[in-house]
């Protein structure tokens, strides 16, 4: 099993997307309410050498060497907040100069961001993908739960100032709970914002997989089309299409089993991300369960099934 690479998992706005883990355990600047990865287990804003290029690279070559088809984005992530790692320019680089033709996108949460050597670190990424969820002071602290060191206005500020010189694409996040940051007053301020900060686009998105203070019921909103109108924003649905199911090589267990330890998954996302049969990553799947390597997250009777690693 890879130690940083994971995935490929399918996302709404990078498609067939090859996850690399720059962190390696929950650290990150927020412990959000609606986080997928789980709770923070280490919170700051200190960046500090979370992982080597030399090792990700040699997984990167492995893993591509392995799959016939190339992903449609290598994303830099984690279960945290991936800009924590102090070597995040130095990763860049080694992947585009390697990898010149697949684009590479970074996630962030923008906290960051008013770092001047981490808005030039990523100057050499295609896409990065910052979230913004409330610009309501009230709202930030209920939804992200920030390190108390962070400032909302240092966050708008840094987005502001990395738009003026990053010359790629920009997909800026809303993620709304309902009653939380669903508000008029951050749907306006929001809207003022992106007049100013021009990203390329805003996705308006929703809890679509359990978070780490609260499960899916939560995730409906009653208004989210008339923010999504506001902002010109689609329905975040799946744009990856189906090519032909990859010829795997043995180790498909290690594969889903490197993607559920950072993320709940459904067979039917495992199966598309992966290009394999639904059946065969559903028996897989109810192996790895009765052999304690994963288990089943206990949700609704109408709810998806979502599977994570054990413990």
């Amino acid at each position: 099993m890879y130690k940083h690479i994971f995935g490929p998992v399918l996302s709404s706005r990078l498609g067939s997307s090859l996850g690399v883990d720059l962190l390696g355990d929950n650290i990150c600047s927020f412990d959000c309410l609606y986080c997928e990865s789980g709770k923070t287990e280490i919170k700051t804003l200190r960046r500090s050498p979370l992982a080597d290029s030399a090792v990700i690279l040699k997984e990167l070559r492995e893993w591509l060497k392995r799959c016939a088809r190339r992903p449609e984005h290598i994303t830099l992530g984690g279960p945290g907040e991936p800009c924590l790692n102090s070597r995040m320019g130095e990763i860049i680089s080694s992947i585009k100069d390697s990898w010149p033709e697949i684009p590479l996108a970074v996630l962030t949460n923008s906290s960051l961001l008013d770092d001047d050597q981490l808005r030039n670190e990523l100057m050499g990424a295609d896409v990065v993908l910052p979230s913004l969820d409330s610009m309501v002071q009230g709202e930030f602290k209920q939804i992200n739960r920030p390190h108390p060191e962070i400032k909302l206005e240092s966050i708008v500020q840094g987005l502001l100032d990395f738009r003026s010189m990053f010359r790629g694409k920009i997909f800026l996040e809303v993620l709304l709970l309902p009653g939380v940051n669903d508000s008029v007053e951050n749907l306006t301020l929001l809207k003022d914002f992106q007049l100013e900060m021009r990203p390329d686009r805003v996705d308006i998105a929703i809890m679509t997989r359990p978070g780490a203070y609260m499960d899916l019921s939560r995730g409906a909103v009653p208004g989210i089309e008339n923010w999504r109108r506001q902002f010109c924003s689609s329905p975040c649905r799946t744009i990856f299409k189906h090519g032909p199911a990859r010829d795997f090589k043995p180790g498909l267990d290690d594969e889903i089993m490197s993607t559920v330890r950072r993320r709940p998954q459904t067979p039917q996302q495992l199966a598309a991300a992966l290009g394999a049969d639904l059946k065969e990553i559903t028996d897989l799947l109810s192996r790895m369960e009765n052999s304690g390597k994963i288990q089943a997250l206990a949700g609704k009777q109408d709810s998806p099934k979502f599977y994570i690693s054990r413990g």
